[in-house]
């Protein structure tokens, strides 16, 4: 490969949402390594105009949203899928690296990869087909939805992915196990940080003497609100911050178990605020149930709290389990909710192990979860996949 590479990076998902966060730290890090990077995404206000934006050496293109509903997801635009086709085709790119497999991804590379021959990378992150997507038990939909899961990963050189899980998967289908790579989800230490707690919420406007409990939102939000409804039992005054997009019926279902008021939903935040609210919690905490799709993804938002130095608990489910199993960096919970809802209490009771939790947390980021070391590793096979 030449000393710097045109690496364009292709994004299913929208602005800031999902993958997204693993394409630009992907990103950041090859921009590190002296690559000029390009990514992708899909902008979540405008319908007709592509926009863009500088990240930390990273160009990042906001393409245009209309027509994002032909397909589960954002990925199905035409307007999207055309600019990112051009681009392309034009051979503006020495390097082209799809997240998943959605139309936004797949279909420029089909058009093209053939006749440009250029280098194509493919980075698998989640178990979409009869997990993620089901289609209402549509069988039809579902082998076509595999189908196209599996087969981009033959169009690459090399396939990573995020957990043992996916390799297995990968290796299943009969890709080479050369070409499998597997890249842990990383975390940017320098931007989450342990912050004085007092200041945090002094600076988002949350009382200094109540006992708060947080979460980055996920797909387990009911089971959440009853964990905290148990923990707000044992708790008093206990209060609850999820932080992220969530669904309108949390105020309905917060009122059905009795912690209307207690539970706050700040939505979509500044990327400034992000470790201020991490800061301000007194524990952290993500339930996971032990389904395929946990079991072969790796939740970035259990590396925010490592990085800020929070206690948190979990459940013990996929390489993420393990790996907080074996460093000791939080406390692992059975899939019983009040098993889980007594070891947050615990934790509220427990001043000095919380403090303990969160150092250690913190040093268990920094020595596995650096992206600086995962760079290194990404460049590697950024190098190892030849010349176009």
């Amino acid at each position: 490969m030449p000393r710097q590479v045109r690496v364009f990076l292709l994004n299913a998902n929208f602005h800031r949402v999902g993958t997204y966060h693993r394409a630009l730290n992907f990103g950041r890090q090859l921009s590190r390594h002296g690559h000029d990077v390009t990514l992708a995404t899909v902008s979540r206000t405008s319908r007709w105009r592509r926009e863009e934006e500088q990240v930390d050496g990273v160009r990042v293109l906001l393409e245009p949203n209309w027509g994002h509903r032909f397909w589960p997801g954002a990925a199905s635009g035409p307007l999207d899928i055309w600019d990112r086709l051009r681009r392309i085709a034009a051979g503006a790119y020495d390097l082209v690296y799809g997240f998943e497999y959605h139309p936004n991804v797949s279909v420029p590379v089909y058009l093209t990869h053939r006749w440009r021959r250029y280098p194509f990378l493919s980075d698998w992150c989640d178990w979409h087909a009869g997990a993620s997507n089901t289609y209402r038990g549509v069988r039809l939909m579902h082998r076509w939805d595999r189908f196209w899961e599996e087969r981009i990963r033959f169009q690459a050189r090399a396939v990573t992915v995020i957990s043992s899980v996916l390799a297995d998967r990968a290796r299943d289908i009969g890709i080479p196990a050369s070409r499998i790579h597997l890249v842990r989800e990383g975390v940017d230490l320098e931007y989450i940080q342990p912050l004085p707690a007092a200041e945090a919420r002094a600076a988002l406007g949350l009382r200094i003497e109540t006992p708060l409990l947080a979460m980055v939102a996920d797909g387990t939000l009911h089971r959440a609100l009853e964990i905290f409804a148990r923990v707000a039992r044992q708790v008093p005054g206990v209060e609850l911050v999820i932080v992220g997009r969530v669904p309108s019926h949390i105020a309905e279902t917060s009122r059905q178990l009795g912690v209307a008021g207690r539970v706050h939903t700040p939505g979509f935040i500044p990327d400034e605020d992000l470790p201020r609210y991490l800061a301000a919690a007194d524990v952290c905490f993500l339930p996971l149930d032990d389904d395929l799709i946990n079991r072969a993804r790796w939740p970035h938002k259990v590396n925010d709290y490592m990085a800020a130095g929070r206690p948190f608990v979990i459940n013990d489910v996929g390489d993420l389990g393990r790996f907080v199993h074996e460093t000791g960096a939080g406390v692992i919970a059975p899939q019983d909710n009040e098993r889980f809802a007594e070891l947050i209490t615990q934790l509220f009771r427990d001043a000095r192990a919380r403090e303990d939790l969160g150092r250690r947390a913190r040093s268990v980021a920094e020595v596995h979860l650096n992206w600086r070391s995962i760079g290194d590793q990404l460049a590697r096979i950024v190098a190892s996949v030849g010349p176009p």
